[in-house]
């Protein structure tokens, strides 16, 4: 793709100038792909510092021009891409007027086109502004009813922000839209908690599961959807965990606070795709490890009623088992974590996985070696129920 063209400004230009010239009475603004400069020189006419930033060196080079002859002392100028080179600081405006034409065998210039959706410059954009934006500090994002609408829908719900649109012109075949943008409340609440590089890892109907970092630290902070009013105690699940983390099991916790369960991200397989791409030794001691860990939890009374179908309840990490997701664990004088890890190995789909990998046993005699260890859970009927998986090994 050409970089040396400067874009020009246009329609899309003047619509974010009108709102830059409202909203820059702040202390920081940074222009992201200052083009010509003209979002950067409107900015310091209030703003008390402004950074300029664009690739394109020809870019850089103008609007250095265009700052020496107005003498402003207010703006600096910076070659970067995105935010590879800017230091890191936080500005309370950020203004972003990128690529967002989809691909076209006819249009290679970098400063148009942004891959085939027309966001891919927006997406990257996206995964890192929140560590460049004050806590209550503001977006203003140019887009395109051209560009994917839906993938950068998708990008502002996974950091965590909130869009709000402030015009929409129409200029020959497309729609030109300007977006405000903003830390959602969750957001705030997770940086003041000294929690940085937060993104939403998974989601579910009620809750979210969101990767960050504190300190040095990677973690998952487990915390409900906003808006919704059903969702597990995440209290008692901070409590379960405490309690295994003791027998080294679970992830491990850090803390609860402001209602969000925090704990060591884990960086692992779900059950079925570790055995899928693993080898039968590394199968056989991962199953190994994992029902002395059911037992255990057995022995302590507390029933994670998910083990029958624990696809998404237990991860693999350097052949550890790490059990995850204890919203529905309870404390019970009868626990069934054992005996429904056995129902789960004899269902269908795992022991044609199971026997890819040559592991095969008699399920029938697992199923009565199962019965036998409810009546009475001892090492002694947990060793029987071990020596009848691991037969063929």
């Amino acid at each position: 793709m050409t970089l040396n063209k400067i874009y020009e400004p246009g329609e899309d230009s003047y619509l974010l100038q009108k709102y830059v010239d409202q909203y820059s009475k702040v202390d920081s603004v940074l222009d992201m792909g200052t083009g010509t400069g003209i979002q950067g020189l409107t900015a310091s006419k209030y703003a008390t510092n402004v950074l300029s930033v664009d690739v394109n060196p020809e870019a850089v080079k103008q609007t250095k021009t265009l700052i020496e002859i107005e003498k402003k002392k207010n703006i600096k100028i910076l070659e970067s891409d995105l935010f590879s080179k800017i230091p890191k600081q936080k500005f309370d405006l950020i203004i972003f007027n990128p690529p967002y034409l989809p691909k076209h065998k006819h249009v290679d210039n970098i400063a148009l086109v942004s891959g085939k959706r027309g966001v891919d410059t927006t997406l990257k954009f996206m995964d890192n502004v929140n560590e460049y934006l004050t806590t209550n500090g503001k977006i203003l994002l140019i887009t395109s009813s051209l560009a994917s609408q839906s993938l950068l829908d998708e990008s502002i719900k996974t950091n965590l922000l909130e869009k709000k649109e402030l015009e929409k012109i129409h200029v020959f075949f497309e729609d030109i839209i300007l977006y405000e943008l903003t830390k959602n409340e969750l957001l705030k609440k997770i940086e003041n908690m000294n929690i940085a590089n937060s993104r939403v890892f998974a989601h579910g109907k009620r809750g979210l599961i969101i990767k960050a970092k504190k300190d040095k630290t990677v973690i998952s902070i487990k915390t409900k959807k906003p808006g919704s009013k059903a969702f597990g105690n995440l209290e008692i699940e901070a409590n379960t965990i405490q309690k295994l983390n003791k027998y080294n099991i679970g992830p491990k916790l850090i803390s609860y606070e402001n209602d969000m369960l925090i704990y060591e991200f884990v960086n692992g397989y779900f059950i079925e795709e570790y055995i899928k791409n693993n080898s039968k030794s590394n199968i056989n001691i991962v199953i190994d490890k994992l029902f002395d860990q059911i037992f255990q939890m057995d022995k302590l009374g507390i029933n994670k009623f998910e083990m029958h179908h624990p696809i998404k309840h237990i991860l693999i990490e350097n052949n550890n088992p790490v059990q995850i997701d204890f919203e529905r664990a309870r404390h019970t004088d009868q626990p069934k974590n054992v005996t429904q890890f056995c129902d789960f190995l004899i269902s269908k789909d795992m022991t044609k996985l199971l026997a890819n990998k040559k592991i095969k046993f008699d399920s029938d005699e697992l199923i009565n070696a199962a019965k036998d260890y409810k009546k009475d859970y001892n090492k002694k009927k947990l060793k029987k129920i071990k020596e009848i998986i691991f037969s063929s090994s």
